[in-house]
């Protein structure tokens, strides 16, 4: 058992928690039993300070009662304070659903507490399932998990199950067995009752291999990922548009870890196909909706946006359209314009039909658009300056020339209009 205690003690030391809060992930099962009681032991050496937390997720209201007693008396023996968090039942028994609720308690009561880490009792058996869903669900980074990446900490992730319920049974720890471990609705639980003692038939070390193909997977993974993170630090927003375009010159290993980077940005998670996928249509100079407001074309990824209102411009004053301001008059530095008639002037977004008048005849907006190779977002994003409802100017494009004169009228400031067309360089 001593061993245990000094691999804890070394993580302490590696992850830099000397003298920190630890909140401790209790469940009341033997993993997270044993990963106190060894905690408890650094606290009582002055490595640490401890606060148990645990956490009733809902699913088991005739051992929930039982399970947090049992929790409160572990605190109470080993002389820290306690927290016990009852999560609303879930509608449905979701394994997902009931990791992320316990994961949102356990980092508000850390925050509240001021930890500098939350322990969990995460060992060798739950790293080699890990890695084998991860696989199995077709994820391009199957690294599994981490001993410290703040604030989870794993401090026994190398350590088998079977040796941590050993443990507790040496020290004479009371510990709780979850019954819905052996129910087979769970993937992990498949993963654990039905294919790892298959595999272990194949490598009786297999707890180890998959350990081993997870660190090593992590290491290339962090330093990829912090090459790609540079990458993608380095893209130039282009009107409402991120320029992935230069992605395009980088190694393929780096360029689908820049674009999860930047999907994860913008809140989507990508597998291994949805990843190629995007990958292709970039190289392709294609088209693909990644989600309903999120649009990949021609190697720009657009936020989609409801199209904005019309504006009538006044006389004296002027109003703001998206980033633009638009006046009637003298036009301020760094503004552009177009003589206009006599009339009603607005500022809108293009329509169905819209033409323009230009020398040699008349041509839709639509065609214009669509020569100068505008991505089919951005058209719906400039602004079509009307006279009397009749388009006579496309801003930083096009003039009517039955715009007329004797009237000015600017954009401001000539930097946005080219912002908005810069992303056709």
């Amino acid at each position: 058992m001593q061993e245990l205690r000094a691999l804890v003690r070394r993580e302490t030391e590696a992850a830099g928690l000397r003298g920190r809060r630890i909140l401790a992930a209790v469940s009341g099962g033997p993993d997270s039993v044993a990963m106190f009681h060894i905690l408890a032991g650094l606290k009582d050496e002055g490595l640490l300070e401890l606060h148990l937390c645990h956490v009733d997720h809902g699913w088991r209201r005739e051992s929930a009662a039982r399970e947090a007693a049992l929790c409160a008396r572990l605190a109470r023996e080993a002389g820290v304070g306690w927290s016990l968090v009852h999560l609303p039942p879930p509608g449905r028994a979701s394994e997902a659903q009931a990791r992320a609720g316990r994961m949102a308690a356990l980092r508000r009561t850390a925050e509240a507490l001021g930890a500098a880490a939350i322990a969990l009792g995460h060992q060798a058996d739950d790293q080699a399932e890990t890695v084998l869903l991860q696989l199995v669900r077709g994820t391009a980074f199957a690294g599994g998990m981490a001993v410290w990446r703040p604030p989870l900490w794993r401090p026994l992730l190398g350590v088998p199950r079977a040796s941590l319920r050993q443990y507790c049974l040496a020290e004479g720890l009371a510990f709780a067995d979850d019954p819905t471990n052996e129910s087979l609705d769970f993937a992990r639980n498949r993963m654990r009752i039905e294919v790892l003692p298959r595999l272990r038939g194949e490598n009786p070390e297999v707890l180890a291999a998959l350990g081993r193909f997870a660190a090593i997977r992590r290491d290339e993974d962090d330093w990829l990922e912090q090459q790609a993170a540079r990458l993608v630090a380095d893209l130039q927003g282009r009107g409402h548009a991120l320029d992935l375009r230069p992605l395009r010159e980088a190694p393929g290993a780096l360029r689908r870890r820049a674009l999860r980077q930047v999907l994860k940005r913008e809140g989507v998670t990508s597998d291994a196909d949805s990843l190629s996928a995007c990958m292709a249509v970039l190289a392709s100079d294609g088209r693909c909706a990644i989600t309903r407001q999120l649009l990949l074309e021609r190697g720009l990824l657009f936020r989609l946006r409801q199209p904005p209102p019309w504006c009538e411009l006044p006389e004296r004053g002027q109003i703001l359209w998206q980033d633009l301001r638009f006046g009637v008059g003298a036009p301020p530095d760094g503004a552009i314009s177009a003589e206009v008639g006599p009339g009603r002037i607005t500022v809108r977004p293009r329509r169905p039909g819209d033409r323009l008048r230009l020398p040699g005849g008349t041509r839709k907006l639509q065609d214009i658009l669509v020569d100068a190779k505008v991505p089919r977002p951005l058209r719906d994003e400039l602004p079509v300056v009307c006279l009397e409802g009749r388009p006579v100017w496309l801003p930083g494009r096009a003039r009517s020339t039955d715009a007329g004169s004797g009237r000015t009228v600017w954009a401001w400031s000539a930097d946005v209009v080219a912002k908005l067309w810069s992303v056709l360089e």
